[in-house]
């Protein structure tokens, strides 16, 4: 999976949350996106989101609370302990994105969280929305998104997202750009 990669990558050599110089929200998306990958980081990261709440952005620490909520899913092994987790997670999202409906991250987060669903849960256009919205933000420079969320998201979107020639182009003009700009950096 290609989030799975992109995490190891963003999390191979980072700055640990533990020290002065990393905001508690950069840390709380390290969790996340770890969360991915690695269970325990779940706990963890809900833990340090309890205990650094109050420095974070009201909408983003639910949307991540949500977000971390439906990994837990992943790995529950019985269908009513996942279906508990979705059911307490998605509900947040879908609310956050209505009351947000331009804040990118927390659309992120809901992609994220119900691209993999299946089928049955009906899910599937609000996840083609999300993607839609998405490539409109970030083709027109207004997708306000931590520049490892950019990138991920285009190449997410270049993978997934139901794209004319066009935005795929443009697309694919965007992430060779980010990649240059990453290339520079220290």
């Amino acid at each position: 999976m290609m989030l799975g990669l992109f995490v190891l990558l963003l999390w191979t050599g980072s700055v640990t949350c533990d020290t002065v110089e990393v905001e508690p929200i950069e840390c709380v998306r390290r969790y996340y996106l770890r969360s991915a990958e690695d269970e325990k980081a779940i706990a963890a990261g809900m833990a340090f989101l309890e205990t650094q709440r109050a420095r974070l952005p009201e909408t983003l620490a639910d949307a991540y609370q949500a977000a971390l909520t439906i990994l837990k899913a992943r790995y529950a092994f019985w269908p009513q302990t996942k279906m508990r987790y979705l059911r307490e997670g998605l509900p947040v999202l879908d609310s956050l994105v209505a009351a947000h409906p331009e804040h990118m991250e927390i659309r992120c987060l809901r992609l994220l969280s119900i691209y993999y669903l299946p089928f049955f849960l009906g899910r599937k256009e609000m996840a083609r929305e999300d993607m839609r919205r998405l490539t409109e933000q970030l083709l027109a420079g207004e997708a306000s998104l931590p520049d490892t969320y950019r990138r991920m998201m285009v190449e997410f979107l270049l993978a997934n997202a139901p794209l004319d020639q066009v935005e795929r182009m443009r697309l694919q003009r965007l992430y060779r750009e980010l990649r240059r700009s990453e290339a520079r950096l220290p």
